[in-house]
């Protein structure tokens, strides 16, 4: 186990790590059960643990049983804990990014994902300020609005219509931005935060309409990516398709469902399911945890 720095971190105490040990193998359990139901393997399936607020001592519990994807909201925190904690764990920063905080988060050395790209100025600035002895490009999900709530950022899902207008929307001109002139950049795939009253109202037979509405963007996307980027487009050739999705399938993977409704988002099927509370117990607030 290697660490970026020889900070020494105080080890969570015996019942704290029994506390969470059993809590991820409840939730391991879960996601395999869930998976187990759809006829795929559960390994397909990753759980972010979003340890947002928490301290580096429940990380490392989580790492050492074997937990290596874990989450943060804020660019500060993730870099912190990323100096302290084993370089082997793979940062997912899903939080709001601002474009002047870019080059701080692509200073991590192991920063894996950022879930939350919505413009084409963040997706720049994140080009830009990565390492040039970085090894790989940097996974980007684009963050969709699948509930259409003020509240929550992103962009507006797709539609059948989408596919055949002559007016891109802002999705595929991202989208396309990404593939064509990020080239430190990843397009794995699509993420969102859907209203959760619509998966815990949600019976058996019921479907979460905003978790249907990103597989529809996801699979509109992808068609609109083979068949306008899939050779030369606009005077630009981005023949190798391995520009956008999954490395081994070429699909655009979903990232839907936390803690309350991440069952109900793997049988829409979810790739990735971002679990915080269900981990690590209720989180403090900002302000408490200072």
């Amino acid at each position: 186990m290697s660490t970026s720095t020889n900070i020494e971190i105080q080890k969570a105490t015996a019942e704290r790590t029994a506390e969470i040990r059993e809590s991820l193998a409840d939730i391991r359990a879960r996601v395999a059960s869930a998976a187990q139901a759809l006829a795929v393997n559960s390994d397909s399936r990753k759980i972010v643990a979003v340890s947002k607020y928490k301290p580096s001592a429940d990380i490392l519990v989580c790492y050492e049983y074997g937990q290596r994807d874990f989450g943060e909201n804020y660019v500060q925190e993730l870099v912190d804990k990323a100096k302290e904690l084993p370089s082997e764990i793979q940062w997912h920063f899903i939080g709001t990014l601002q474009s002047n905080k870019a080059k701080l988060l692509a200073s991590v050395p192991n920063l894996h994902t950022v879930q939350t790209i919505s413009s084409e100025k963040i997706a720049n600035a994140l080009n830009k300020a990565l390492p040039t002895d970085r090894n790989t490009p940097l996974n980007v999900l684009l963050q969709i609005n699948t509930s259409g709530e003020d509240s929550k950022s992103g962009l507006s899902p797709l539609s059948p219509s989408s596919f055949d207008s002559s007016q891109l929307s802002d999705v595929q001109k991202l989208a396309k931005h990404i593939v064509t002139l990020c080239p430190n950049l990843h397009l794995q795939g699509l993420m969102t935060i859907g209203a959760l009253d619509l998966s815990l109202s949600a019976n058996e037979t019921e479907r979460n309409a905003d978790f249907e509405r990103l597989k529809q963007t996801r699979d509109i996307l992808v068609r609109w990516l083979q068949d306008g980027l899939g050779s030369s487009h606009d005077g630009v050739n981005v023949s190798k398709r391995w520009r956008w999705g999954d490395e081994s399938t070429g699909k655009l993977l979903l990232s839907m469902g936390m803690s309350s409704d991440f069952e109900a988002a793997l049988k829409a099927g979810s790739d990735i399911v971002r679990v915080g509370t269900g981990i690590f117990g209720s989180r403090k607030t900002k302000l408490s945890s200072t």
